[in-house]
């Protein structure tokens, strides 16, 4: 557990159905926090969740055993510039296997980009599909 300021930040696991419930937009997907390959972190105001990180340990075939896709990161607007994204992520780094990550974002989100970039991320030339 770590926190920032005064936000506590912790992995979440089984028995944490109600905290996804309250950062969900839509109909979560609970039975993600048994499966060992996800990684979900939350940030705390007391019990009220402000925030999160998602991500998962994905196999790989070479290499290094695992690498961390960031999937999701989102903090409350009202508690935004008060370095709780940049806590959460290094919470779920810690939490990987991995020693190395990605996160896929749009060029124009400026926010993100300068938050990856200040964690010492380097961008890339990428092109994804979609299917």
């Amino acid at each position: 557990m770590s926190t920032a300021g005064e936000t506590t930040i912790r992995r979440l696991g089984p028995g944490d159905e109600e905290v996804v419930h309250r950062l969900a937009e839509g109909d979560p997907q609970t039975a993600l926090l048994a499966d060992a390959n996800t990684i979900f972190v939350a940030a705390f105001d007391g019990d009220t969740p402000v925030g999160f990180a998602f991500g998962y340990d994905l196999p790989r075939r070479h290499g290094a055993p695992s690498i961390l896709f960031v999937y999701e990161l989102d903090v409350d607007e009202t508690y935004r510039r008060r370095g709780i994204a940049t806590a959460l992520l290094n919470a779920l780094r810690s939490e990987s296997r991995s020693h190395e990550a990605f996160v896929l974002a749009e060029p124009d989100n400026d926010a993100a980009n300068a938050l990856y970039a200040s964690l010492g991320g380097t961008r890339v030339e990428t092109v994804m599909w979609d299917y």
